[in-house]
């Protein structure tokens, strides 16, 4: 009787969370994808654009190719680049933003790098983009309480680029970060 529970135990806690393959890195964001992803691959290698093929990553820096968004995020009218990430060194996850461009621009939230006073983005259950032109604002949140108040009206903004949602389940909150013009912003949202 022990024993089955335990072949059950042991198989609920691997199919709990994906695993990823850490790759010995030779700069390049494809030699750091994992090998195994939820995404479609031929030959072993994920579906990238070009430009996050050849991209020079920091080597802490592992993408996940089953969270993987493109979509014109800083209004250029070029498709840019976005994806989970986790950080190697501390196991922190975050979100990267790789803009398609000859400076070799990116931007990390999370995975280490404080944004709206988290590091670790590990709460993502999902991962989508907003529609450029759409207009987004923070929930206000009373600080006493806890309650919903609403949308901050006075901090609406119609989004220049795509925006990139990010959303917890269970909690039923989440966030926003999209393109101010010159950086990144990040608005809550319940």
């Amino acid at each position: 009787m022990i024993r089955p529970l335990i072949v059950i135990l042991a198989l609920a806690t691997a199919c709990s969370r994906p695993t990823e393959t850490k790759l010995v890195s030779t700069d390049t964001v494809a030699n750091k994808l994992p090998l195994e992803s939820t995404t479609t691959q031929t030959d072993g290698q994920a579906k990238l654009p070009d430009f996050v093929k050849n991209f020079k990553l920091p080597d802490s820096l592992l993408i996940n190719v089953g969270k993987v968004l493109t979509g014109d995020f800083n209004a250029d009218g070029r498709q840019d680049f976005a994806s989970l990430v986790t950080n190697l060194k501390n196991g922190f996850l975050g979100v990267i933003v790789i803009h398609n461009n000859n400076r070799q621009e990116y931007f990390v939230f999370g995975a280490g790098q404080e944004i709206n006073r988290m590091k670790n983005l590990d709460w993502i259950d999902e991962f989508r983009t907003i529609p450029q032109g759409q207009t987004v604002a923070p929930t206000l949140v009373d600080e006493k309480t806890g309650d919903i108040i609403g949308d901050d009206k006075t901090k609406e903004f119609r989004l220049k680029g795509e925006g990139l949602f990010m959303h917890v389940d269970e909690a039923d909150g989440g966030g926003i970060l999209f393109w101010k013009g010159d950086k990144y912003e990040w608005y809550h949202i319940e």
